[in-house]
């Protein structure tokens, strides 16, 4: 429970004098909670049941981008077959990414796809150029060395199922129709972590989300050669690099925008992740509930809330 501190002077005083938070873990019980308005507020739940609320129109959705977030494949660039440009360049043109839009995200994610064949903008995440074409694929297949088909798999966490599973699926549908058998593993949320820290997957099914803002801070912790723990594709590359140091380091605008350009281009090219779609945080609320704001952290500021 919290309560409001009525001596508080930096400010106006929050107009709700106590706010009750509660853990419910089933997502079942909390959307019943919200409907029969024994709750004002709840987020987390699928994006299946954020698009039935929003068609039901009971309650009120505010739905955010969230920023610097991608839900992604990482391809292992470190270890065979993928270590293979031509075959990563394959996958991301076999992608599904429209049926997983629909039928994984229900229209609760910004497509991360069908973009512009050059970079415009030195923004991030921005879509990729990449879209659902099997004869390209299959001929970069071939061109790889991988006419003949091959066999991988697929990893997931199961603490992301929900979206996850049915993403996977129909991912594994999709690339056994360029010739590439991947069966599906689920790996234990408790164990996703330290399952990707030792870059062994082949192909990973991946959510990242950067606290900062910043292009050069997403690639930096994902891309750059110093290999982090979140670098699951193990991608290396001098070039990346030194973009990316030139972008965290630079005071000219002009030689920063050039150079997050730069490194978005050499992202698409040599694909070490493909991006599917920027996940959307959703919250359900009370018509009678206002001031909600998105932060960043992805927590309610009661603060500013007031119920009529």
């Amino acid at each position: 429970m919290l309560a409001r501190f009525d001596d508080w002077k930096s400010g106006p005083l929050p107009k709700i004098r106590r706010v009750i938070a509660r853990d419910v873990p089933s997502g079942g019980t909390r959307r019943a909670m919200l409907e029969r308005g024994d709750a004002d507020l709840s987020s987390g739940f699928a994006p299946r049941d954020f698009d039935q609320l929003i068609r039901e129109g009971k309650v009120r959705v505010s739905g955010v981008p969230i920023p610097n977030a991608l839900w992604y494949v990482a391809l292992n660039t470190a270890k065979p077959p993928f270590d293979n440009m031509k075959l990563r360049q394959a996958i991301a043109w076999a992608m599904p990414y429209e049926q997983i839009q629909s039928s994984a995200f229900f229209g609760r994610a910004v497509p991360m796809y069908g973009g512009a064949a050059e970079v415009s903008k030195p923004v991030w995440p921005q879509p990729f150029p990449y879209a659902t074409d099997l004869d390209k694929a299959k001929a970069l297949i071939k061109e790889a060395g991988f006419g003949s088909g091959l066999e991988t798999t697929l990893s997931l966490d199961t603490g992301t199922a929900t979206v996850g599973e049915p993403t996977a699926i129909l991912i594994q549908e999709s690339l056994a129709k360029i010739g590439i058998k991947a069966s599906i593993e689920k790996i234990p949320g408790a164990n996703w972590r330290t399952t990707l820290n030792k870059k062994e997957l082949p192909l990973a099914l991946n959510r990242f989300s950067g606290w900062l803002d910043y292009p050069e801070y997403y690639f930096y912790w994902n891309f750059h050669g110093n290999n982090s723990i979140f670098n699951i594709s193990s991608y290396q590359n001098k070039e990346m690099d030194a973009l990316i140091d030139k972008a965290r380091f630079t005071a000219d605008t002009a030689e920063y925008d050039k150079a997050v350009k730069d490194f978005i281009a050499l992202c698409i090219r040599d694909v070490p992740v493909v991006p599917l779609n920027q996940p959307i945080h959703d919250v359900a609320m009370q018509k009678g509930i206002t001031g909600y704001e998105f932060w960043f952290h992805r927590e309610p500021d009661y603060r500013q809330f007031s119920k009529g």
